[in-house]
């Protein structure tokens, strides 16, 4: 599977260095049911995707929502398993990150994410 390191642009911290993408109907679904916890530096990037839940999930999780520009429209610092996290207007994905990787990687509402 292909992944991504993705940073920020602002202050050139890297956010995730093995980011996978959840972008069809079947990986938007399963996302991260499956997985007993995150490792630092990981990432899941589900798009399109305007709202999370953590209905199942064994772990808290960052939550970053981007609009189609990847800019932070809003930020969920760990949230706890099964809870439901609604977007703000105009978001169009949601990177789902480690507990810790916001505050790690400096990220603000406003911050542009760059993919290499």
């Amino acid at each position: 599977m292909k992944t991504s390191v993705i940073i920020n642009e602002r202050n050139g911290s890297v956010v995730s260095q093995q980011t996978r993408y959840a972008n069809t109907w079947m990986k938007r679904l399963v996302g991260l049911l499956s997985e007993k916890t995150m490792k630092s530096g990981d990432g899941l990037w589900i798009l399109p995707c305007r709202s999370i839940h953590t209905i199942g999930m064994r772990f808290p999780i960052d939550v970053v929502f981007l609009d189609q520009n990847n800019r932070v429209k809003k930020l969920g610092k760990a949230i706890r398993p099964f809870r439901f996290c609604s977007a703000m207007k105009g978001t169009k994905s949601v990177l789902e990150l480690p507990v810790g990787a916001i505050t790690e990687a400096g990220l603000q509402p406003g911050d542009t994410l760059l993919v290499q």
